[in-house]
């Protein structure tokens, strides 16, 4: 008898379950992470090569400095402090079922949103890095498992 996968087996994810982990950091508390775009680069003689763009980080500022300690390491460094960065997608049912890992992720800018006193907005803390490379793990083979 071949097991057929659940109705719901292929319904695409939300992108509003997740957490980041970022090396070194107590927590981030991360609103939105923009993945980085990745390119295959050929050239006649060399192996196919992964370009990463940058990917970028937002949460809402909090007393806590760790992006921008992160940050201001890099600023004042000659060699910028690297960290491996985790993402992690969550399913409805709270279960891991995807983790990005980024490596050798190094920040290249901060930035706060605007303040503005007739708004009621988060402030919001953004932090974008360069990326070294990445690995996806499908934690769940499919999500037909899940009960």
């Amino acid at each position: 008898m071949i097991a057929r996968p659940r109705a719901d087996a292929l319904d695409p994810f939300p992108n509003t379950r997740f957490r980041v982990e970022i090396e070194g950091l107590r927590s981030t508390g991360a609103l939105e992470f923009v993945f980085p775009e990745a390119r295959i680069v050929r050239s006649p003689r060399r192996a196919p090569q992964t370009r990463c763009g940058n990917l970028v980080l937002k949460r809402g500022l909090t007393a806590s400095a760790d992006w921008y300690g992160w940050w201001d390491r890099a600023r004042r460094s000659k060699t910028a402090p690297k960290a491996i960065v985790r993402v992690v997608l969550i399913s409805a049912r709270g279960q891991d079922v995807i983790r990005w890992t980024f490596r050798d992720v190094r920040p290249v800018a901060y930035q706060l949103s605007p303040l503005n006193a007739l708004g009621s907005e988060v402030l919001l803390e953004t932090l974008e890095a360069t990326v070294g490379g990445f690995e996806a793990e499908y934690l769940a083979a499919s999500r037909d498992r899940e009960p």
